[in-house]
C-alpha cells in the first residue's frame, strides 16, 4: 500500500492545482516551482512512502520532464525539471508550437508561458469544425468567423438551415400556399418541397370560346360548332360569330310513344304525360309486341291491335358479332362482324355476348417488320425476333429524370388524371370525377397500385425521361424503359442520381430515334407534351411473374419541374392517355395461369374489367368510343441517361 503526500504545497499552489483540471488533465497532482520563461522549471511530485531513496520510483510518466530523487533533502523526495522547449499544461506535455486539440488558436510557446497554452497571433486562419462559420481567424486565442448564410436554399417551399456538423440544408414544406409563377394555375401549394399548381383559371363559362392560357395570361377565342344555350326547351344551338350560343329551335320532345303527351317546361325540359285512351295503360301501349321491327297500331275506339312490318330501319339484334343491324321482313338482322385485328400472333374469334376476342398465340412464323431481325416467331401474342444485329448508337438528350413514383390515379380529379379527350364538359369515371378529368382505369388502382409501387422500388419497372431543351419554348420529351449502367450498379435508384441505359425496344431500329417522343412546350417550371397520335408501351405489374402489357394511345404529359444548373432535377405530374378495353382484356387473357397473387384470378380480373371499365375515349376520331381513359401519377428525380443496352 502506497501513501501519497504533497511537500511544500502552499495555499496558492493548492488553488493552482484546483484550477488545473482541463485539457489533458490526468488528475496527477504536482507542485511546480521556478519562474516562467526561464530555461529551468522545477517542481515536486507526489512522494512514494517511505522515501524515494534506494529503489524508490520517481518517474512521473511525462516525456517532457526529467525526474530524480532529491536525496539531499531532510526527507528525500521526487523532483522534476521541465524541458526548455516544452510546455506542461494540466499534466500534458506539449512541444513548442503544438496547438491545442480543441482550437488551433492556442499553442505552446515556452517563451511566454511554459505552464499554459498561449494565444497565437491574431488573424491566423483556423477551423474549429463548425460548418456554419466561414473565413475564421484567431482572435485573442479563440477561433472567430462569419456566419454562413444559406439563403440560396430558401424558397417558397423550403426553409434553409445550417447545422454545425453538416452545413447548409433545407427542410421541404408541404401543404402551404405558394406561387409557381404560372398564370395558368389557380391553386398553388407546396408538395414535398415543390410548388405545384392545379386548376386552370381561364374558363369564362362560355361554350362558344376556346379558353387557353400562356405566359401572357388567359385568351378566349370564339369558335363555331354546336353548343348549349342553357334552355332545356331548345335544340340545335350553334356558336355565332360573336361567340354567343344561339339559333336553336324548339324541342318537340317527341318520345315516339303514342301513349304520352309530349311537352317542354322551361325549368325541367321535356315532360311526357300519360294519355287517357283504351290503347294505353299508363304510358305503355297495350299493342306493344316487343319487336323493334314492327309498327304497333291501336284502334282508339276498340283497342284492337295491328302490326305493320318496318323495313330497313335500324335496330339492335343484341348480338355483338353482327354490325349494321336493320329490320328485314320483321326481323332484326345484321352482317357478320370482321374480328381480324391484323395481328398474325392472335387467334381472332367472336362471341355474341362479348364480341371480338383476340387470344394471344405462341409459336408459328410472323414478321416483326424489322429487316435486321431474324427468327421471327409469335410469343404470347407479339411477333418477336432476334434483334442482336439491329443495334445502333442513339443520340440521347443529356437532361433526364428517373420516375421514382408511378401509380394509377384515383379517379378523374386534378392531380390524379388529365383531360384526355380535351372536352372540359366530360369526365370519367362518372362515379368519381370532376372538371373534365378522365381516368376510367383509375377504378383498377385499388388492386394494381401496390404491385406497381413494389416494381418501381425494386427496379422491376424503371422508366426514365429525357428533355431536349432547357429553355422556355418547344421541347421534345422522350420516355424509355431503362436499366442501371454497369458503372454504378450499387446506386440507390430511389434516392441517388444514377447512370441509366435505355432499353433498345424503345428505339426505332431503322433510325435509332426514340419510339416514345412527345412534342410539347416548356414554360417556367412546367412542361406539357404529347397528344393525339402519341403512344407509350406500358406494363402494369400485378405480381412478380404477371404484368399487363398495354399500349397507351394519345399520350399526354403534364409535369411541374424543378431546374438546377439549367437541367431538370425533379419533376411531378400526370401522364394521361387511353387503352382500348379489348386490349386490356386480351392482356389479362395472355397472363400465365396461376400467376396472379391470391385471391386474384384471371377470371376475377376479367370480371372486374368487364363490370367497371367502360370505353369513354374516341381514340381515332371516328365517333365511336373505343378506348378507356387512364391517368398515371408520376414523381421523378435527376438521372443521367448515358446510352442504350
Amino acid at each position: 500500500m502506497k501513501a501519497w503526500i504533497l511537500i511544500g504545497v502552499t495555499g496558492a499552489a493548492l488553488a493552482a492545482l484546483g484550477a488545473g483540471c482541463g485539457e489533458g488533465d490526468s488528475g496527477i497532482e504536482r507542485v511546480r516551482d521556478g519562474v516562467v520563461g526561464q530555461d529551468v522549471a522545477e517542481g515536486v511530485d507526489t512522494l512514494p512512502a517511505p522515501s524515494c531513496a534506494g529503489d524508490g520510483e520517481c518517474d512521473d510518466g511525462l516525456a517532457c520532464t526529467v525526474d530524480r530523487c532529491d536525496l539531499a533533502a531532510a526527507s528525500p523526495h521526487c523532483v522534476w525539471t521541465l524541458a526548455a522547449d516544452a510546455c506542461l499544461v494540466s499534466d500534458r506535455c506539449y512541444a513548442s508550437g503544438e496547438a491545442s486539440t480543441r482550437t488551433a488558436c492556442l499553442a505552446c510557446d515556452p517563451t511566454r508561458d511554459r505552464f499554459a497554452l498561449s494565444a497565437v497571433t491574431d488573424g491566423a486562419a483556423c477551423d474549429d469544425g463548425d460548418k456554419c462559420v466561414q473565413n475564421a481567424t484567431c482572435v485573442a486565442g479563440a477561433c472567430r468567423g462569419e456566419a454562413v448564410t444559406c439563403g440560396d436554399l430558401d424558397g417558397p417551399c423550403a426553409v434553409a438551415f445550417c447545422d454545425p456538423a453538416i452545413g447548409c440544408g433545407s427542410d421541404p414544406l408541404d401543404g402551404i400556399p405558394c406561387d409557381d409563377l404560372d398564370p395558368c394555375t389557380a391553386v398553388d401549394a407546396c408538395v414535398e418541397g415543390v410548388c405545384v399548381g392545379a386548376g386552370e383559371t381561364c374558363d369564362d363559362g362560355d361554350p362558344c370560346t376556346d379558353d387557353a392560357c400562356d405566359t401572357a395570361g388567359c385568351h378566349h377565342t370564339p369558335h363555331v360548332g354546336a353548343c348549349d344555350d342553357g334552355n332545356p326547351c331548345t335544340v340545335g344551338e350553334t356558336c355565332q360569330a360573336d361567340g354567343v350560343c344561339g339559333g336553336g329551335e324548339a324541342d318537340a320532345c317527341d318520345d315516339d310513344n303514342v301513349c304520352t303527351i309530349d311537352l317542354c317546361d322551361d325549368d325541367v325540359g321535356c315532360v311526357h304525360l300519360p294519355t287517357e285512351t283504351p290503347c294505353c295503360v299508363g304510358s305503355s301501349s297495350v299493342c306493344d309486341d316487343g319487336n323493334p321491327c314492327t309498327r304497333d297500331l291501336c284502334d282508339p275506339l276498340t283497342a284492337a291491335c295491328s302490326h305493320e312490318l318496318a323495313a330497313n330501319e335500324p335496330c339492335d339484334d343484341q348480338n355483338a358479332c353482327t354490325v349494321g343491324d336493320a329490320c328485314v321482313e320483321g326481323q332484326c338482322r345484321g352482317g357478320v362482324r370482321d374480328c381480324d385485328d391484323g395481328n398474325p400472333c392472335t387467334n381472332d374469334a367472336c362471341t355474341p355476348a362479348v364480341g371480338c376476342v383476340h387470344d394471344p398465340a405462341t409459336g408459328g412464323g410472323c414478321d416483326d417488320g424489322l429487316a435486321c431481325s431474324t427468327g421471327d416467331t409469335c410469343q404470347q401474342g407479339i411477333c418477336r425476333g432476334d434483334t442482336s444485329e439491329c443495334a445502333c448508337t442513339p443520340t440521347l438528350a443529356a437532361d433526364g429524370v428517373k420516375f421514382t413514383t408511378v401509380l394509377l390515379g384515383d379517379g378523374g380529379h386534378v392531380g390524379e388524371a388529365l383531360d384526355v379527350d380535351l372536352d372540359a364538359t366530360t369526365c370519367a369515371p362518372s362515379s368519381s370525377c370532376d372538371g373534365g378529368y378522365d381516368n376510367t382505369l383509375g377504378l383498377l388502382a385499388s388492386f394494381a397500385n401496390d404491385p406497381i409501387a413494389g416494381a418501381v422500388e425494386d427496379g422491376g419497372l424503371t422508366l426514365v425521361a429525357t428533355f431536349d431543351s432547357a429553355a422556355v419554348g418547344a421541347v421534345n420529351v422522350s420516355i424509355f424503359q431503362a436499366g442501371l449502367a454497369g458503372t454504378n450498379s450499387g446506386c440507390d435508384i430511389q434516392t441517388q442520381t444514377c447512370d441509366w441505359l435505355v432499353d433498345r425496344s424503345f428505339l426505332d431500329p431503322a433510325t435509332c430515334e426514340p419510339v416514345v417522343a412527345l412534342a410539347g412546350t416548356r414554360t417556367a417550371g412546367k412542361i406539357v407534351a404529347g397528344g393525339p397520335g402519341a403512344v407509350l408501351p406500358f406494363a402494369i405489374p400485378l405480381s412478380d411473374t404477371a404484368s399487363l402489357q398495354l399500349t397507351v394511345v394519345n399520350v399526354r404529359l403534364e409535369l411541374t419541374v424543378t431546374v438546377t444548373g439549367g437541367q431538370v432535377s425533379a419533376a411531378q405530374g400526370v401522364l394521361g392517355g387511353a387503352v382500348p378495353k379489348s386490349q386490356l382484356l386480351d392482356a389479362v387473357a395472355a397472363l400465365p395461369d396461376g400467376s396472379l397473387p391470391a385471391p386474384l384470378t384471371k377470371e376475377t380480373v376479367t370480371g372486374l374489367i368487364q363490370a367497371l371499365v367502360q370505353n369513354d375515349i374516341d381514340s381515332d376520331g371516328d365517333g365511336v368510343m373505343d378506348a378507356a381513359s387512364i391517368g398515371i401519377k408520376l414523381v421523378a428525380r435527376d438521372a443521367n441517361v448515358v446510352g442504350a443496352q
